[in-house]
Formats: C-alpha cells, structure tokens, sequence
C-alpha cells in the first residue's frame, strides 16, 4: 500500500467516530483477554479468582470491593467476567474463521468452474438454508453434545460452522462470477495461464475485502449465537465462566440481585457493538467510491 493510499485510509478510519468507537472497544476487550490468559498478569485487571467461593460475601452489590457485585456463592462478578473473556471472544474469531475458509474454497471452484460442480455446491448449501440457522445449529449441538459434557464447546462450534459455511460459499460465488469477467481475468485466459493459478492470483485476492468486511460484521452475530448456546447449557460445564451462562444463572435472582445477569449482558452487547462498528469501518475502507472521494 503506497504512502497516499494510506493516508486516505487512515483519513476513512479516523473520520468516523463509530469506526474509532468500534475498534477502541475490541482493543480493550483484546487486552483484557490477553491479560485473563497470563496467569501473571491477571490479577492486575482482577482483584479475585473467578472460583474462589466465600459466602460471608454472597449477595453483594456492586461496590469498590467487588464492581460487579458477586453471586450467591460470594464469588466476584466482575472476575468470572474477565475470566470468560477468552472462551466468549476466541469463539468467534475459530467459527467465522472456518465457515469463510470452506465457503471461499467452495464458492470460488464454483463459481469459477461451473458446470456440475457449481450445480452440486449450491444444492447442498440449499439444503441448510432451507431450516432456520439458529433452529438448525441448537438442534445440532443439543445432539452431539448430549454425551459428551466435556466437548459441548467444540460441538457448538462445529453447529455454528454447519450453519455458517453455506453463507459464504454463496457470497463468493456471487463475487467469482463479477470477478472472471473482468479485463484482468480474460488477459490471464488467454496468456495460457492454468485456472488453478488464475484463482489463487488473481480470483481470491479480489474476494478478500468482501470476505473479510462480511466476516467482520459476522463475529457478533455468532457471540451473541453461541451465548444462546451457552445459556441453554451447551457450553463449557460448570463452574467454567461463560457469559450467556451467567445470563442465564442470574434470572433466578431477579429482580433483587439485577447484576448477576446485567453485567455479563452488557459484556456482550459491548463486544457485539465493537465488532458491528468494526466491520462498518472495514466497509467504508474497501468501498471504491469513498475513496475516490478522499
């Protein structure tokens, strides 16, 4: 990227507060997950052990001494919070990451290829959608995951991949086929050069910023869908901290102990704001119009 193209860049990101907002909020999120992973440094963020049970503390609200209040087994809120951080934020990132890697790969030989391999892709990805996502996925995870406690994550990841995949394979199918028309793609026909280089060359580097944009945008959508998963027990086994399982274990204490349920949700929204606001910036970056406009 040239001197210019990264001051427009930059002049895009920084000139939209809700792109700033965004990407300031998954920042500290980041920073708080990679301190809740090095046991040295968590207790700089964290005064307590998200575990560590005391019932003469039960109950209390939120105070300089706990600032999310603790739960009725006395155990400190805002560190179960912390704590949950890695699980609730690497989801996320491992589920959009692979349901883009196969619908990119699918998408684009279909797209590009055509004939009975692009007819046989669709049909199958027609398959999933004709059930609803989210309906489809607790299905799925409720299946696998009802013998085998200890990998309910991976199996709400794998549900979450199912019902993601198809998605993408058809978001870059569609772009494949703008894609192979184009100046560039009929040059490099006609030079002899063989397709599978086509598409690593010059097909999948032009999907990227469509990918990556979508991606983004994507990343709340399946937190706050695991987060149900988690919340109908589908995630790690107790007393592993969660946050759509401390949603869900706070109900019992409305409307008295509210911040039992309120903290972890705005943990969530917040992280779902950030990467909404996120995946906006990304789109403005990559739109070609605004650019010419800087």
């Amino acid at each position: 990227m040239s001197r210019s193209e990264s001051s427009v860049t930059l002049s895009i990101v920084f000139g939209n507060w809700a792109t700033v907002a965004g990407v300031a909020i998954l920042v500290a999120f980041l920073v708080l997950t990679a301190l809740a992973t090095w046991p040295p440094a968590y207790h700089l963020v964290a005064r307590y052990s998200p575990d560590t049970l005391n019932f003469g503390s039960a109950n209390a609200s939120p105070s300089l001494a706990h600032l999310f209040g603790t739960d009725r087994e006395g155990r400190d809120i805002f560190a179960r919070v912390v704590a949950a951080l890695p699980i609730d934020i690497a989801i996320p990132f491992e589920v959009v990451g692979a349901s883009v890697g196969i619908g990119l790969l699918l998408g684009t030989f279909a797209g590009y290829y055509g004939g009975w391999i692009e007819e046989l892709v669709l049909r199958v990805a027609d398959l999933f959608f004709a059930f609803p996502s989210i309906v489809l996925a607790l299905t799925i995870a409720a299946i696998l995951g009802a013998s085998a406690e200890g990998l309910r994550v991976f199996y709400s990841e794998m549900a979450l991949i199912i019902v993601g995949w198809p998605f993408y394979t058809r978001l870059a199918r569609a772009q494949v086929l703008m894609i192979k028309q184009m100046p560039f793609v009929r040059a490099a026909e006609a030079s002899g050069l063989g397709k599978l280089r086509i598409i690593r060359t010059h097909v999948i580097p032009h999907l990227a910023s469509v990918m990556v944009v979508y991606a983004t945008l994507d990343m709340g959508t399946v937190l706050l869908l695991y987060s149900v998963f988690a919340f109908f027990g589908l995630g790690a086994s107790p007393p592993t901290p969660e946050l759509g399982r401390m949603v869900y274990d706070g109900l019992s204490a409305l409307p008295g102990n509210w911040w039992w349920s309120f903290f972890p949700g705005l943990t969530l929204m917040m992280l779902a704001l950030g990467f909404a606001l996120a995946g906006e910036g990304l789109r403005d970056v990559f739109d070609p119009r605004l650019r010419g406009q800087r």
